[in-house]
């Protein structure tokens, strides 16, 4: 019995060694990784073998900052340093050159690459500072190194600070100008269109280089209008030396003719403003006009001349204001008026680079004024508007035009007294129908002024001439 019992016991410890076996055999590769894992990690690794800052790094360790090199000899200091910590170079340098150095910490995480050879170690410390646009400061021999844009107290000590006017651009707009990661930084005193920034002195030196380059002042241009209402409109182009080509889109004064176009012009209605055309006005357009004023076949609504600089709009507006008894609300923006105009308004915003040709953005409107409303008891208006942009040469005129109106009068007459007579009485009364149509035709003459405001002196002496004549002729 105790033979059979023992060789029972046997055979369990057999198979039970086996069982613990074949699981040893099944996580052998995992305890071998793990062991041969533990006994990389144990081992140094040479400074000489590129792989071990990798296999370092893969352990959770950090890889040593790289190191500058820099070498004192009686020619001068020379630096070679590659994506080096900037603290850690002015720390080495003062170490090696015996310089007194203070490194603030906000450039801790800023990396710097150096290659300089026979530099005192001042020239060292200045180049990389004007380099990487940092700032620096001698305080008792002592030199301080802080980050370039003051962001903390430290920073601001070794920094300037500069208010620098603009004359001919808008403060807000020369910040616009400026590099976008400088615009964070730059500050707008409104009160005395002036950018202000605080950045240490060959920042500030730049900065004020910059903007000298773009505050310059724009050209201004002259606008001269002439708003021109025409009864004969047929008889005033041959009277103004003036034809009209490729189906009234273009026309020529005399010898100077516009190109033409192709195609047809397409139907338009009844008091549309057209673009007609863009030439030069001849010597003798004035007297023309003057000559059909003379024979009531021209009226001249208005003719003003606006200066603007180029870029900005010029508004000009002719017409009636017609005043309401009780004040309406304006569609739109919500405003109360207590009137409404009506007439000819032109917004014209010209451009030059050059100052020989002139890019014109031009928004017309034509509005008249009719009866009043029977429900609302106010006037009706009608309005027509065009939106154009053209690119004339300096001293062209514009020709807008296309703005027919056609006014129905009646005119009654009678005798008095007998007028009245029941039956008898037509014989002594009339009636007359009259169809009075008129032309509206805008010239605009954009022209590019000099620096001091003037027009070339030929130029200045006609305008003189014709300010003369315009008392005479309106007496």
């Amino acid at each position: 019995m105790v033979c059979r019992w023992a060789w029972r016991r046997l055979c369990a410890i057999s198979v039970m060694a086996v069982l613990l076996l074949l699981v040893l055999a099944a996580r052998g590769g995992s305890f071998a990784g793990c062991a041969y894992a533990a006994e990389s990690k144990s081992e140094p690794a040479a400074e000489s073998n590129p792989e071990a800052g990798k296999e370092g790094a893969e352990g959770g360790e950090e890889p040593k900052a790289a190191e500058p090199e820099i070498a004192v000899k009686t020619s001068g200091v020379s630096v070679h340093a590659v994506d080096v910590y900037a603290h850690l170079l002015f720390t080495r340098l003062a170490e090696k050159t015996g310089l007194q150095v203070v490194v603030d910490d906000a450039i801790k995480d800023r990396k710097v690459t150096v290659h300089l050879t026979g530099k005192s170690p001042q020239e060292v410390l200045s180049y990389i500072v004007s380099a990487y646009g940092l700032s620096a400061g001698e305080v008792n021999g002592v030199h301080m190194i802080s980050e370039g844009i003051p962001r903390k107290p430290s920073s601001y000590l070794l920094s300037d600070i500069k208010s620098i006017p603009t004359q001919y651009v808008q403060a807000s707009n020369a910040k616009s100008l400026l590099p976008v990661f400088l615009q964070d930084h730059v500050k707008v005193n409104y009160e005395q269109n002036a950018v202000v920034l605080s950045a240490p002195t060959d920042v500030l030196d730049k900065f004020e280089r910059d903007i000298q380059q773009f505050d310059v002042p724009a050209a201004q241009i002259m606008l001269e209008i002439l708003v021109v209402e025409f009864t004969d409109w047929d008889t005033a182009q041959s009277g103004l030396g003036m034809r009209w080509q490729s189906a009234g889109r273009g026309a020529e004064w005399g010898t100077v003719s516009l190109p033409q176009l192709e195609g047809n012009e397409p139907t338009r209605g009844l008091g549309e403003i057209v673009l007609r055309g863009i030439a030069d006005l001849p010597n003798e357009f004035r007297a023309s006009l003057e000559a059909l004023e003379t024979a009531r076949q021209a009226k001249v609504r208005a003719s003003p001349r606006i200066a603007t600089v180029s870029g900005r709009w010029a508004s000009f507006f002719v017409g009636i204001e017609r005043y309401l008894r009780q004040p309406i609300e304006m569609p739109g923006d919500g405003e109360t008026t207590n009137f409404i105009d009506a007439g000819v308004r032109l917004n014209i915003a010209p451009w030059t680079g050059d100052g020989e040709e002139i890019i014109c953005e031009i928004q017309s409107e034509v509005s008249t004024l009719t009866a009043l409303d029977p429900v609302t008891g106010l006037p009706e208006k009608i309005t027509r508007t065009a939106d154009t942009m053209v690119r004339v040469k300096d001293g062209q005129t514009i020709v807008i035009g296309g703005l027919r109106q056609e006014e129905e009068s009646e005119i009654r007459k009678k005798v008095p007294i007998l007028g009245d007579i029941p039956l008898l009485g037509a014989l002594f009364r009339s009636r007359s129908k009259s169809v009075n149509r008129t032309d509206l035709v805008i010239f605009v003459t954009p022209r590019v002024l000099s620096l001091t405001g003037h027009l070339p002196p030929e130029e200045e002496q006609r305008l003189h001439e014709r300010f003369l004549r315009e008392p005479e002729r309106e007496q």
